[in-house]
């Protein structure tokens, strides 16, 4: 969007960002699964902790308090939940088989990947 469009990213998000090109760019499972996993995992972490809190038409323990934005609220429905849970679970687990099939200095290039992410 045009609004979207004239906001600069902050630091972290190029970073990131340019992490995620990178990944993808070295054409090695691991590496892209690794960067992968810790962000879809973040937002599992963070859509649980903060769904209660989300504010939705009323519908909710604070219900004085004014609405989120529907962004928002769609951001955390989409980002909690069993559902959500379940990606995340099988991201982690094509992970871990991939590590299996790794050799030294490939675990060290996602495990490098992983803590940069």
């Amino acid at each position: 969007s045009e609004g979207r469009d004239a906001i600069p990213d902050a630091a972290c998000t190029t970073g990131f960002c340019n992490l995620m090109v990178s990944a993808a760019k070295s054409g090695h499972l691991g590496e892209m699964l690794s960067v992968i996993v810790v962000c879809e995992w973040s937002y599992l972490c963070w859509g649980e902790r903060v769904l209660n809190d989300t504010v939705r038409n009323g519908n909710n323990s604070n219900s004085d308090d004014e609405d989120d934005n529907f962004e928002t609220y769609e951001w955390v429905d989409l980002h909690s939940g069993e559902d959500f849970r379940a990606v995340v679970d099988y991201l982690r687990g094509l992970l871990d088989k991939e590590g299996e099939l790794l050799d030294e200095e490939g675990k060290q290039r996602c495990h490098q990947r992983f803590a940069e992410a």
